[in-house]
């Protein structure tokens, strides 16, 4: 069976790029293990995942399934099932005193809300994202969870389980640790992983209120009963185009920070029909660069999203036109092979220095060595795997290019010798000749039998006329 090298694709490609090495320098990176190996001297963050969202393409991947803490990541999924249970954001929420005394002591991130204050579902939405207010969070647990937010809790653990999160678990709706504790098997910590988190960052930005939202740099909270009209903006600096770590194009959606989450960012970009998720945990604000302290998890994100758009597209790497291959053809008429194409057109994120001899396709382990005639265009014969230097790209189905009609003679002939190479075959004729050597035997003796019984009849008689 002959096999010819398909041009297909692969997540990453070993050549220089650039990292950042200050504000705006950068050098060189190296690729390991199928994915960018981003490495960045004096700045990193402990857990990275950079996925291209239209095709879930994993172009960097550093501890992505490692457990840690969401801190107010756990934010996006309170704004997601509150929304799932009200489409209403003019909707009004009166502020319990419950949901607002729960945070005593915690002196956490607020927006001073007030109990009995009354304020809609879409400016508490603006809280928990613009200001991360953890106030905000509490009143919409309480409020949607009627009154027992441990309810309200428990929908955002079925809700990221039917996502296909496999980490996720979450102990409150802000994200808060619990400090008392150690480790993540508590049912009163939060945790979650970067692989669950760009799931639950995907389903965000299908939301238009979610990106409308958490990309808001700035806005004003209209005076309530409680409360004088108040401006907050937002804390995810990629969105602020005065900040250092502004970026073109950035869509929220969410950072955080507590002392066993470090420092935290899932943001998202879209440019030129491309969208792609960031995300960044477990990182520190203590890198000093330019005499300035930076945040590692925004350099990272922000670095992140820069590389994809500069440097990797979308492209269609082979249609279904192309051969790939050949598999042999059995009583095929005026042909033994048939020519392989993929059954749709296969499309990759690939780099500009794509290396083209570096990638194989291989067929799956239950794939035929060989196909029966007839053969009909387009009929499936199996599946193959894209491979880039050893690292699976991508699952094609391959299908016949071509009909191959069946020499039916051909067969026939084929038939009987197989048949009578046949163990089975060779049992069947010895049965026969044993049954025809038996019933010859029979008949045999049958003869044998009547002879001797018409002779004595005869003598019998003989002596009948003697006694006359």
């Amino acid at each position: 069976m002959k096999k010819l090298l398909i041009f297909i694709f692969c997540f990453i490609f070993a050549f220089p790029f650039s990292v950042l090495a200050s504000a705006e320098e950068e050098e060189a990176v190296k690729t390991a293990n199928g994915y960018y190996d981003i490495e960045a001297p004096g700045y990193t963050t402990e857990i990275a995942l950079l996925v291209n969202a239209d095709t879930d393409t994993v172009v960097y991947s550093k501890n992505a399934d490692k457990v840690t803490a969401p801190a107010s990541l756990a934010k996006i999924v309170t704004a997601m099932v509150a929304l799932q249970k009200c489409d209403n954001l003019q909707t009004v929420i009166t502020c319990s005193q419950k949901a607002i005394t729960s945070l005593n002591g915690t002196g956490s991130s607020t927006v001073g809300l007030k109990a009995g204050e009354k304020i809609t579902l879409e400016m508490l939405l603006y809280c928990m994202f613009l200001s991360s207010a953890n106030d905000a969070a509490a009143v919409i647990a309480d409020y949607f969870g009627k009154g027992n937010s441990a309810a309200f809790v428990a929908d955002m653990n079925k809700y990221v389980a039917d996502l296909g999160c496999k980490d996720t678990y979450f102990a409150n709706p802000h994200g808060l640790d619990d400090e008392k504790v150690k480790g993540y098997e508590a049912k009163t910590q939060n945790k979650t992983t970067a692989n669950d988190m760009y799931l639950i960052a995907k389903a965000a930005i299908a939301d238009d209120n979610i990106v409308k939202i958490s990309s808001k740099y700035g806005k004003t909270i209209p005076k309530t009963n409680l409360h004088d009209e108040r401006n907050i903006y937002n804390s995810n600096p990629l969105l602020n185009n005065y900040s250092y770590y502004y970026y073109e194009g950035a869509i929220g959606l969410k950072n955080g920070y507590t002392s066993k989450a470090g420092c935290c960012l899932v943001s998202a970009a879209t440019k030129d029909g491309y969208t792609y998720i960031s995300i960044a945990m477990k990182g520190n604000d203590n890198y000093v660069d330019g005499g300035e302290k930076r945040n590692t998890a925004y350099l990272m994100c922000r670095y992140m999203l820069k590389w994809a758009f500069s440097n990797i597209k979308m492209k269609v790497l082979a249609d279904t036109s192309y051969n790939v291959g050949e598999i042999a053809v059995k009583y095929g008429r005026g042909a033994d092979y048939v020519a392989l194409v993929p059954k749709d057109d296969i499309t990759a994120i690939v780099h500009e220095d794509l290396d083209v001899e570096s990638v194989t396709i291989e067929y799956a382990a239950d794939f035929p060595e060989k196909i029966k005639a007839p053969v009909k265009q387009g009929e499936e014969i199996g599946k193959a795997t894209v491979v880039y230097k050893g690292v699976k790209i991508a699952d094609v189905t391959l299908v016949a290019q071509q009909d191959v009609k069946k020499n039916y003679l051909w067969a026939m002939f084929s038939w009987l010798e197989t048949l009578m190479s046949s163990k089975l075959f060779i049992v069947i004729v010895i049965l026969v000749v044993v049954a025809i050597i038996v019933l010859l035997l029979s008949t045999s003796k049958q003869r044998k039998r009547k002879k001797r019984l018409k002779n004595r009849i005869d003598i019998v008689k003989d002596y009948s006329k003697l006694s006359k």
